[in-house]
């Protein structure tokens, strides 16, 4: 699997199936189709996300009624279902790969309010190892993590995540996926 940019990452995370909060992609100017999305995905808040490059400007805690205001700035961006909403119930999050050969790289947090950028910054667990290191023991819930990368053959990829100790997202599963890199 090659993934070269956000774009391609957003059509693999679909094209495979996997769980995410509901998210669609926009170009500036189309208010409509955000009014659209925001009726038929009520929630109290919102992530948007510069989907023009890397590292664009993310804001994850978008208030319903302020969504219109602060898309003003993007080009090509996309609005999800924040996971600020169930900041109660996210046990892990950042990212992981688990390449072909057993490697294991991991920048985790434990932190319920953290958002992936947040758990790359100040993580609980950061280190390259392989699979039969014990400290990856110490990783909470870390067998559903490595077990949902397996059985969705995401093995050679970054995957961005979060876990959570009920379900959500589209699929209603604990695990939401927000990017996957292989290229970028």
């Amino acid at each position: 699997m090659i993934i070269n940019n956000k774009l391609e990452s957003i059509k693999k995370i679909t094209e495979l199936g996997l769980n995410k909060f509901p998210e669609q992609l926009f170009k500036k100017g189309e208010d409509e189709k955000v009014r659209e999305f925001l009726k038929t995905y009520p929630a109290n808040y919102y992530a948007i996300r510069d989907r023009s490059k890397a590292c664009g400007v993310f804001k994850l805690k978008v208030d319903y009624d302020k969504v219109l205001e602060e898309i003003k700035e993007y080009n090509l961006f996309t609005i999800n279902v924040s996971s600020i909403n169930y900041v109660e119930n996210q046990l892990l999050v950042g990212e992981i790969e688990f390449l072909s050969n057993g490697e294991v790289y991991a920048t985790l947090s434990t932190d319920a309010a953290a958002s992936v950028r947040d758990a790359l910054v100040e993580p609980t667990f950061n280190f390259k190892s392989d699979i039969f290191d014990k400290r990856l023991n110490n990783i909470p819930h870390f067998d559903i993590i490595y077990q949902y990368v397996i059985d969705h053959n995401l093995q050679d990829s970054i995957v961005e995540f979060s876990l959570f100790n009920k379900d959500v997202g589209i699929k209603k599963e604990k695990v939401i996926v927000y990017e996957l890199r292989t290229h970028y």
